[in-house]
């Protein structure tokens, strides 16, 4: 599982020993919650398909899916997910953190 953020983003979640992603309302008719997708870094047109802005495309989050995220209502659903809360990844659970 992915999770794409800006610089300063990338720096608040690294900054812990245990990611914690913070759940906030997105624009748009979406659920609160924190976002992720299963969409690798080196997809094409990446910040398009997932509708945000390419900035929060520059660092990734990677870590094993633990099957506790929800899909997204909708097409996006079959490579968007969400939690309704602030979301912790373990160390465990950890793969990769770095620029795209």
């Amino acid at each position: 599982m992915n999770h794409y953020t800006d610089q300063a983003g990338y720096h608040g979640i690294r900054a812990q020993s245990v990611w914690l992603f913070r759940a906030a309302q997105p624009p748009g008719n979406h659920p609160f919650g924190a976002y992720f997708t299963t969409l690798p870094r080196t997809t094409r047109n990446l910040a398009q398909r997932l509708r945000i802005p390419k900035s929060k495309t520059r660092f990734v989050f990677e870590f094993t899916d633990a099957g506790d995220l929800l899909p997204l209502p909708g097409g996006r659903g079959d490579y968007v997910f969400y939690f309704p809360r602030d979301y912790d990844v373990t160390e465990s659970r950890q793969q990769y953190h770095g620029p795209t």
